[in-house]
């Protein structure tokens, strides 16, 4: 049995938390504890028993594992205070399994404090506090950014789970009325009545090791007083980020702040619906009003691309990984990343999915140019037989395995033009993969079919076109087709396409060995075939892939690729029709 009443608190970082205890530590019944390691331990401990197949509602065990739990409850506090009641200050309070676990092992519903303050708010005051010489990297890369989206996304959770455990403290209430909420949080506690001095807090009781902990000092400093630190707005904070943090407040029943439209919202749809005089127009405008916003550039980088400057555009591609949202993550290596000088032993990191993984290969005749003697591919375990058999490398490792692997430098595929500032007319659109040798069968024409890939990404890219129209559009009598569909929607593939061995990649590349044309929507296959140099057809939607952002039927990294481009977002009558007259021209 628990000793003491164990109480909780959570909510938003920099929504009060830390004053609040610090408030309620007066009181002599109360013992509000700083950020606590109990909140984790425990959640621990209810996720392995929510794993646990036995821990069935009546089973014995679970009264059994809940005792255990109480034990480290009293184990934790027993020493730690005299105070009757005990506030337990976490962020993981708020997570439905550990609310759960804590019914159990209270034999009541567990009760919360939640404080809570508008997001944009509480992004700026980390602002404020951190300083950050960059706030785009602050924003895009700080654990405190991440921390916070997190805590917002956990009580909401917990909130959804069982509303009824939860009191929230709204900072700006707080400040204006603190008698008012003390009396609150009083009769959700079952706490008598206390007079509370909010000229005099003390707050040595809730004082942390911020750097050491958070490398920023002072977040759980607080003033003796009661009162408001600053009026400055967290539009002039936050500038451009603002609106990304314009969360409802989920715990109001009308909530203040509304997700705000941005102007890359707004150049996403233009761009999305194929208006690109709109979506560059954009592009300039953030380029002047927001010079430092990475994903601003990464944006503008896609117009740069498209309007023939491919230099410019993957140097401002490349910016995107600032703010992830292009490329991977780094690898794991101690070694430095490419400067794109020559280098004894060169790590190339190969990114995205597995036809931009393809794609990337084509780079290694540019990097063996710059007088780098050896070439290690890193690249998905899918891939890894594959590249080896490809010859075009000294070594290949999979994902993962980059530290293992003697090289001096890494770089990251999908930047590899910008490593080298490669122009347009230095990239080799010629074969790089071979093709495995096979005997005809037949004299007709044979055309390997690929009509969708992963269902949930071309659905995001707007990939994603209705197969019988596409079959339509392609059948003929005089030629042999084959299916080089795999994985998702075989329910599609007609009677009259073979089926052939896909299981692997070697197969797939002997099953496009065998094919005079390959027809694709934007997948790996298309990637794969054209490495090859076999004549590759590629259905693409309005607003191409980065590789196609250049407009016409050609791409420069394929010199076999012919793309057949949507005209009109969400229709694919004029892509099916101009691909219905080149098959009849074969």
């Amino acid at each position: 049995m628990i000793t003491k009443t164990l109480l909780f608190l959570s909510g938003i970082p920099r929504s009060g938390s830390t004053v609040l205890a610090a408030i309620l530590n007066q009181n002599p019944l109360t013992h509000v504890s700083t950020t606590s390691g109990l909140g984790a331990a425990l959640e621990a401990v209810a996720v392995a028993w929510h794993k646990e197949p036995l821990l069935e509602k009546n089973d014995p065990k679970r009264e059994k594992l809940a005792n255990a739990m109480r034990g480290l409850i009293d184990g934790y506090y027993d020493q730690l205070t005299q105070k009757p009641m005990v506030i337990d200050k976490s962020r993981n309070w708020p997570i439905p399994v550990v609310m759960s676990a804590m019914g159990q092992v209270l034999g009541s519903k567990p009760r919360i404090i939640a404080t809570v303050r508008s997001i944009p708010d509480c992004m700026a005051s980390f602002v404020r506090v951190a300083k950050p010489d960059n706030l785009d990297e602050f924003i895009v890369k700080s654990s405190l950014a991440a921390h916070l989206k997190s805590s917002y996304q956990v009580l909401q959770a917990g909130y959804k789970h069982n509303p009824s455990c939860f009191l929230f403290v709204e900072y700006e209430d707080l400040l204006a009325n603190p008698k008012r909420e003390l009396e609150r949080i009083h009769k959700f506690l079952d706490l008598p009545e206390f007079a509370y001095d909010f000229e005099r807090i003390d707050g040595s009781s809730v004082k942390e090791d911020d750097e050491g902990l958070h490398g920023v000092a002072g977040l759980h400093d607080i003033k003796p007083k009661l009162a408001r630190q600053h009026n400055e707005s967290p539009k002039n904070v936050l500038k451009h980020h603002y609106a990304q943090f314009c969360q409802p407040e989920f715990w109001l029943p009308e909530p203040r702040t509304k997700p705000e439209i941005d102007d890359l919202d707004l150049q996403l749809a233009a761009s999305t619906m194929g208006n690109f005089v709109e979506g560059r127009r954009i592009a300039d405008k953030l380029a002047i009003e927001r010079p430092t916003d990475d994903r601003a550039a990464f944006n503008r980088g896609w117009y740069e691309l498209r309007d023939g400057n491919f230099r410019l555009g993957h140097q401002l591609l490349r910016r995107g990984r600032n703010v992830g949202v292009f490329g991977n993550s780094p690898p794991d290596t101690p070694q430095p990343e490419w400067d794109g000088k020559p280098c004894a032993t060169l790590l190339m990191y190969l990114e995205g999915g597995l036809g931009d993984q393809i794609q990337q290969l084509g780079y290694i005749r540019n990097v063996r140019q710059t007088g780098t003697a050896n070439i290690v591919v890193s690249c998905s375990g899918e891939l890894v037989r594959f590249v080896h058999d490809a010859n075009l490398c000294s070594a290949v490792v999979q994902h993962g395995a980059e530290y293992g692997v003697y090289h001096d430098a890494w770089m990251a595929g999908m930047s590899a033009p910008a490593y080298m500032n490669l122009s347009k007319e230095m990239i080799h659109g010629d074969p790089y993969l071979s093709k495995i040798p096979y005997v005809r069968q037949s004299q007709k024409l044979r055309v390997g079919l690929r009509w969708s890939g992963n269902k949930q990404f071309e659905a995001q890219h707007h990939k994603l076109f209705p197969a019988p129209p596409f079959f339509d559009a392609v059948k003929r009598d005089n030629v042999e087709f084959i299916s080089l569909q795999r994985d998702a929607d075989l329910e599609y593939k007609p009677d009259w396409a073979q089926t052939v061995p896909l299981d692997t990649w070697s197969d797939t590349q002997a099953a496009v060995s065998t094919c005079d044309l390959v027809i694709s929507s934007c997948t790996s296959v298309s990637h794969l075939a054209a490495a090859m140099g076999v004549p590759t057809w590629v259905v693409i939607p309005v607003m191409g892939y980065y590789l196609y952002a250049e407009p016409g039927p050609k791409t420069p990294y394929y010199n076999s690729m012919r793309l057949f481009r949507q005209s009109v977002f969400g229709q694919w009558t004029h892509p099916m029709e101009e691909l219905r007259t080149a098959v009849a021209q074969l």
